[in-house]
């Protein structure tokens, strides 16, 4: 898409650190830049929530639209309220995620308290610290309570009533799951589990190392089970017959029904699961991809339940909207039901509550453009802006994805489809 020209390589070690280094200055400077372009954007689009306008970055950026929110969120505290803390990024002295963590801080602050914020901001800046991000965060901390404590208890009260649990799928087969509670509890939480842990390890024969006893612990506690394997739980997996017949070794999928943590699992993690749920107590849909596409169906209930709601859950797998990957909370008729859409897979694609809430603002439409119910199903986003993205379910196992191209709609407007 863009063709730019660049330098040999440097000759020398010394000479690829400074282009490194020029580079990364160039980099925050490009950052402050898109930071006035954004608040800009936002001064125009003034009618317009704060959501909107943060999808509409989020899709420029190739973004989630929550990462697209934080992004707006931070260009108008920069440009309106951080000054100092601007010109540090446009000048190379702090990255984009440095200027993120410094923003993220004012925002908690009253505007009125913001400008001593960024003058003592810029007189730490001024001196090329090199304080990393943690270090960075806690003195941009310490000037916020100085300046404002009660503005910084309310922010704590609030993060305590949000406490919640997430559960993030890795890469290597196991699961980050994360709790987001007090200080007081997650301190409770670890010094029991590393007491108890310490009391095993002296167990003779004992041996798993203090971290895994540690795990354990945990998933017993929670489960009331001695492992994971025994508690009772609901796997969905979409798999290639020939992946289940040991034809082929393509991976299968594993989709949650209720915002857990899913993604591919090799073969015979599948075929194990499958072979071995009756005596796990685990109940397995299996859901076989041996056609292009899984069939559709329709209802005629206004609403997604049921096997038509499973179905779209397995067909789309995470949130529609390009970049996003949230999980599923809703199920979204893409021509709304008041304006005819029938209650179909065809005219169904799940989404998060987030992207679901956005769909519904002034100048955002969605169109299903596939035709037959056989072909992958696809829809078309366009912004207030008029920017266009189309959106494409995934393959079943078992079929190569098409390679992503981009195609010129317009002078100037590029859409990407895969």
């Amino acid at each position: 898409m863009f063709e730019i020209d660049v330098d040999p390589l440097p000759g020398t070690p010394g000479e690829c650190v400074a282009a490194l280094e020029e580079l990364e200055a160039l980099k925050a400077h490009l950052a402050a830049r898109q930071a006035r372009i954004t608040a800009h954007l936002d001064a125009l689009e003034a009618d317009a929530s704060d959501r909107s306008v943060g999808a509409q970055v989020a899709l420029a950026r190739h973004e989630s639209p929550h990462r697209g929110t934080r992004l707006r969120a931070m260009a108008c505290t920069l440009v309106d309220d951080l000054p100092h803390v601007l010109a540090a990024l446009e000048d190379g002295v702090i990255n984009e995620h440095r200027a993120e963590i410094l923003t993220a801080e004012a925002e908690h602050l009253p505007i009125t308290t913001r400008s001593a914020y960024d003058t003592q901001l810029g007189d730490l800046l001024s001196a090329r610290t090199t304080l990393g991000d943690r270090a960075l965060r806690l003195a941009a901390q310490r000037i916020a309570m100085r300046l404002d404590e009660q503005s910084v208890l309310k922010r704590r009260e609030r993060a305590h009533r949000n406490r919640h649990v997430t559960a993030q799928r890795r890469d290597d087969g196991t699961t980050q799951i994360t709790a987001t509670l007090s200080e007081v509890h997650a301190a409770a939480i670890m010094q029991s589990l590393h007491a108890r842990a310490a009391q095993d390890k002296t167990i003779e024969g004992e041996e798993r190392s203090f971290s895994q006893v540690v795990a354990d612990l945990f998933v017993a506690r929670l489960t009331g089970q001695a492992t994971a394997v025994a508690t009772p739980i609901a796997i969905n997996l979409v798999v290639s017959a020939e992946t289940l017949l040991g034809d082929s070794d393509e991976p299968a999928e594993l989709v949650p029904m209720t915002g857990g943590a899913g993604g591919p699992i090799p073969a015979s993690v599948a075929r194990k699961l499958i072979t071995c749920a009756p005596e796990q107590g685990t109940r397995v849909r299996r859901l076989f991809a041996d056609t292009e596409h899984l069939v559709a169906m329709e209802s005629t209930s206004r609403t997604f339940d049921g096997l038509l709601r499973q179905f779209v859950t397995l067909r789309d797998r995470t949130c529609r909207t390009p970049w996003c990957n949230a999980a599923i909370r809703q199920h979204d008729h893409i021509t709304p039901d008041h304006a005819g859409g029938p209650t179909s897979a065809t005219n169904g694609q799940g989404l998060c509550t987030a992207c679901n809430q956005l769909k519904e603002e002034p100048d955002w439409t969605h169109t299903a453009l596939h035709r037959d119910d056989l072909d992958p199903h696809e829809v078309q986003i366009t912004s207030p802006a008029g920017q266009t993205t189309r959106t494409r379910a995934p393959d079943p196992p078992g079929l190569a994805p098409p390679a992503p191209t981009w195609v010129l709609e317009s002078p100037g407007h590029w859409v990407l489809t895969a």
